[in-house]
């Protein structure tokens, strides 16, 4: 009973949360049987909440041990379907009992169930995949060692991804791969279980990087991020892919990521040399305040009616804009405060915001209903506000978004006429960037053997 509630609430909270979250694959997972679900870390609690919406099957929950403090919380946790791990960074002199955490996952997997357990163990809210740790595979094994491999276990590897991990209304892509059946490792397994058990976890940890964007060396991060802005959509156009098609969009991601560590690996001096000029075009960007997408030929319809449905939007949408940011400016700005004043961890942002920003509409929505209700003494006019106050936070922040979109827009144009020795240097500058990004595309897809797509078809 409190789990379905948790997870009600916990659902109710990542959709207000998150703009979308888009899963993909669920037909790999299996609609009974023991299952072990093996995902990526990005986010500390949200991870869970998306997996627990995402997934079609009832989960279990591998969390570390430091969080069943007292005996309450292991009360309250336990029936949320927590289940501690020791970790050595936590608790070293623990670490044995580990033993009764092991004894629990076999016992789900016998009566077939499923869990879910992060391998990485630790979660950074960085754009990188940790080395992952052999747990799965050893609860996996362990499990269909005491059932003389009869159990038909099966690792599911599930990567999550975030337009932004700390962003509110960002989107989170929830990818399940192909799985892993530990009976088709059962001689390797009694040959030398240490062997195998490292044999699946390197499957694994290959399943999560292809399923992820993610990066090897947290020093790439910065290179794979600006690629992405300056020339992700144009390579998406050049390879004949959608725009706005999120596995054409993931695929092309990918593609960047695996370019930017073999050009790292092979050619490093290379590298440096380009860093040096995309530093450059970044500073001289941020000099005049402004984002690359305007310097960009990959663009919708022209500029003078992008303009004319700005203003319309903006002067048309200023009442809504002034009451929905009556109604929820305070409570927006709080769980912000709170996580820049009081956490140090990005992995922590988004969960932390999420509940503060909970509590704190819960009460500000409730003293407006309050006043409302005081001051009109009409229930009609008490429910039409009501209904009003999410839809109405919803606009204020589409009118920011294109406020800030009108505003660099001016900006741009004004700099353009003001500074346009600058503006044209700075276009020079992009165009080298694309032109050694086309030449190093070339050489890529030519080293690894890859081949340009078909364009699609369009449907008529």
């Amino acid at each position: 009973m409190l789990y379905r509630l948790v997870k009600l609430v916990a659902v109710i909270g990542i959709k207000i949360f998150y703009n979308r979250i888009i899963v993909k694959n669920v037909h790999y997972v299996p609609k009974k049987g023991p299952v072990i679900f093996a995902a990526n870390h990005p986010s500390t609690m949200m991870d869970g909440f998306i997996l627990g919406y995402a997934c079609p099957r009832d989960l279990h929950f591998l969390a570390k041990s430091t969080i069943f403090r007292t005996r309450f919380h292991r009360w309250i946790l336990s029936r949320l379907r927590l289940i501690p791990v020791y970790r050595k960074q936590d608790q070293p002199e623990a670490m044995g009992r580990n033993r009764e955490t092991f004894a629990c996952c076999y016992e789900l997997l016998e009566e077939g169930k499923a869990f879910l357990i992060f391998p990485e163990g630790t979660s950074t809210g960085e754009r990188v995949l940790s080395k992952i740790k052999t747990g799965a595979a050893r609860i996996g094994f362990g499990a269909e060692k005491r059932n003389d491999f009869q159990l038909n276990v099966q690792i599911i590897p599930v990567g999550l991804n975030y337009s932004n991990v700390i962003k509110f209304r960002s989107d989170v892509y929830v990818r399940y791969g192909h799985p892993i059946f530990l009976k088709d490792y059962q001689e390797d397994f009694k040959a030398d279980k240490v062997a195998a058990v490292k044999k699946v976890t390197d499957q694994i940890e290959t399943a999560l990087s292809k399923l992820t964007v993610t990066v090897k060396e947290l020093e790439m991060e910065q290179m794979v991020t600006a690629l992405e802005d300056i020339y992700k959509k144009e390579l998406i156009v050049d390879l004949g892919l959608q725009v706005k098609d999120q596995n054409d969009e993931f695929s092309v991601s990918k593609g960047l990521i695996n370019a930017v560590e073999w050009f790292y690996e092979n050619q490093p001096e290379r590298v440096e040399k380009f860093k040096e000029i995309l530093s450059r075009y970044q500073n001289n960007l941020e000099r005049l305040h402004l984002r690359d997408e305007f310097f960009s030929p990959v663009k919708g319809s022209s500029d003078k009616i992008k303009s004319f449905q700005a203003v319309l939007f903006l002067v048309t949408g200023f009442p809504i804009y002034l009451y929905g940011l009556i109604n929820n400016y305070i409570p927006y700005k709080i769980p912000r405060w709170y996580a820049a004043h009081f956490l140090s961890a990005k992995s922590q942002w988004a969960s932390t915001k999420m509940i503060v920003g909970a509590v704190s509409f819960l009460v500000y929505y409730g003293v407006g209903v309050s006043v409302v209700m005081y001051l009109t003494d009409n229930p009609l006019i008490v429910i039409l506000y009501i209904l009003s106050l999410i839809p109405s936070g919803n606009f204020v922040l589409k009118y920011v978004r294109k406020a800030k979109e009108y505003r660099q827009h001016m900006r741009f144009m004004s700099v353009f006429y003001h500074k346009r020795i600058l503006v044209y240097k700075i276009i020079q500058q992009r165009m080298q960037i694309v032109q050694l990004l086309n030449k190093a595309k070339t050489e890529y897809m030519r080293a690894v053997g890859l081949r340009k797509p078909k364009p699609k078809q369009s449907s008529s």
